[in-house]
């Protein structure tokens, strides 16, 4: 019982990550920001900060000290969406 329990559980939350990541602005990189940002945890996590490109490389900086597989050439391009999608508020 509590085995089938925490399997729905698991899978519910797959399935809310998935729409969540869905949600996310369109683009070139949406999918690599998706893949990079949410294997470790909810895209809402960041969709709600607002931030400059300098604060966002920083962000991302932390998360690759912290484990995240993120290569040179892929850095600029999520600090970039991450930039144009969710800078500071005008």
């Amino acid at each position: 019982m509590i085995r089938t329990i925490g399997i729905f559980c698991f899978a519910a939350l797959a399935l809310a990550e998935a729409a969540s990541a869905q949600d996310l602005p369109s683009g070139p990189e949406q999918t690599l920001v998706t893949l990079a940002c949410t294997h470790c945890h909810l895209a809402t996590q960041f969709t709600s900060q607002r931030k400059t490109a300098g604060e966002w490389a920083q962000t991302v900086n932390q998360m690759i000290d912290k484990g995240a597989v993120i290569g040179d050439n892929e850095f600029d391009r999520i600090v970039n969406y991450l930039a144009k999608n969710y800078g500071p508020a005008k």
